[in-house]
């Protein structure tokens, strides 16, 4: 058996009876520098574990040659379940090689220093990870930090393992590069020990100080910023922003109420992935990552004064989960997270190629929504859904709004506008 034992911010001195037993008559001792320097009186086999767990596995396994014929003891922080080692010897070694002794978690203490619940909170590890590691919004080619940021920013409170590369200040910086600032921040230094230092700040703040290699932040957010519309006295988004709200040019917007037909036939969730590929002024995009507020949106735009539109309306929204690719589809859509759903805007002749990648990427019973003024462009999403045995809606939709002429009114009519929308099978 091999027994994994956590040890908590207080140290030898925080564990129980039956965990210093054990610890006591292990044969094998394996941990941390950290955690094996509690220990200094233990006469049996020392083993370090730092990045070569791997070979630790193999010197544990209890068919090993080399392992003391007595049991094992794991030293870990906190619980050992929580981001901890205890994870990574279950799945090599078998459930039934291994009982978990939890402590108290460095995390949990955190929150007690700071007297804040945690029922609500998500938790991020960047502690010794990969930059492909720990978000299902992973972007390749950018940091570990650049990737879990869009996770963050969708929640009231977050708690986050930082490491000596992905620093509190890295962590407060990016936040604020992705046009967020209203969270107060936490960094608690050296829980536990007579250097414990908790350091309360806005991101500006903790983005120009270091701290100590060993420590938590906590992310709270505050005073949420009031949606810019109001519906009646009572308040709440409207589902249909009023095109006057967005900056634009040359008419290139899409347009409110082909906005909310589009939007509706999305079928978007709290968490779903969007890709509005040919984005224009963002308008879709931005409500959407109103309605998806726990998800990612992906505004691609090639053009550089559109882009600019993009960046005006998200800062104004505050979608900090709104995220703009400057290139063009579809060779920029190779590298992002496979999304729930596709909004496509613009393609032009290259809508043939664009619903080729799409159709790849997309997740099952994802749907792709195409808006064509063209007969050329509605002929060509048409043919595709149908040669790929999706299922398939076209919708015409023609509107005529009222225009003012001396004393009277007449209708002024819209070009007709089609909604090609297909569902992966």
């Amino acid at each position: 058996m091999i027994y994994i034992i956590g040890i908590g911010v207080e140290g030898k001195t925080g564990l129980s009876q039956r965990a210093l037993k054990l610890i006591e008559g292990a044969g094998m001792l394996a941990g941390g520098r950290r955690h094996l320097a509690c220990f200094p009186e233990f006469q049996g086999e020392k083993v370090i574990i730092g990045s070569n767990l791997d070979e630790v596995a193999k010197i544990l396994n209890p068919k090993s040659k080399i392992r003391n014929p007595k049991y094992a003891v794991v030293l870990a922080s906190g619980d050992p379940n929580f981001f901890g080692i205890a994870d990574f010897l279950v799945k090599r070694l078998g459930k039934d090689a291994v009982e978990i002794i939890p402590n108290v978690s460095t995390m949990q203490y955190a929150f007690a220093k700071i007297k804040e619940n945690w029922n609500d909170v998500r938790f991020f590890s960047l502690h010794g990870r990969s930059k492909t590691q720990n978000s299902k919004f992973k972007t390749q080619n950018k940091s570990l930090v650049e990737n879990i940021i869009g996770e963050v920013v969708c929640c009231d409170k977050a708690g986050i393992f930082t490491d000596p590369d992905n620093t509190p200040a890295k962590i407060a910086k990016a936040m604020i590069d992705k046009g967020v600032n209203n969270y107060r921040a936490y960094v608690c230094e050296d829980l536990g020990t007579d250097k414990e230092k908790i350091t309360e700040g806005t991101l500006a703040q903790i983005a120009r100080k270091i701290f100590a290699p060993l420590n938590v932040m906590i992310l709270i957010k505050i005073n949420p910023p009031a949606p810019p519309f109001k519906k009646g006295g009572s308040g709440g988004v409207i589902f249909g922003i009023p095109d006057t709200e967005f900056s634009h040019s040359k008419g290139m917007i899409t347009k409110e109420e082909i906005r909310v037909i589009s939007l509706a036939k999305l079928k978007l969730k709290a968490d779903s992935i969007l890709w509005d590929i040919g984005a224009g002024s963002g308008s879709l995009s931005i409500e959407a990552a109103m309605l998806a507020k726990d998800g990612k949106v992906f505004a691609v735009e090639k053009e550089k004064e559109r882009v600019i539109h993009i960046e005006k309306n998200k800062n104004k929204f505050k979608t900090a989960n709104l995220e703009i690719i400057r290139k063009k589809a579809p060779d920029s859509l190779r590298d992002l997270p496979a999304p729930d759903a596709v909004f496509i805007g613009g393609g032009g002749k290259d809508i043939g190629k664009i619903l080729e990648v799409c159709s790849k990427q997309i997740k099952r019973y994802g749907r792709i929504v195409v808006n064509a003024i063209t007969i050329e462009t509605l002929s060509a999403a048409a043919q595709f859904f149908e040669a790929s045995g999706w299922n398939m809606e076209t919708i015409s939709v023609n509107i005529a709004k009222t225009k003012d002429i001396a004393d009277s009114h007449l209708f002024n009519a819209h070009n007709p506008v089609f909604i090609i929308v297909g569902e992966k099978p």
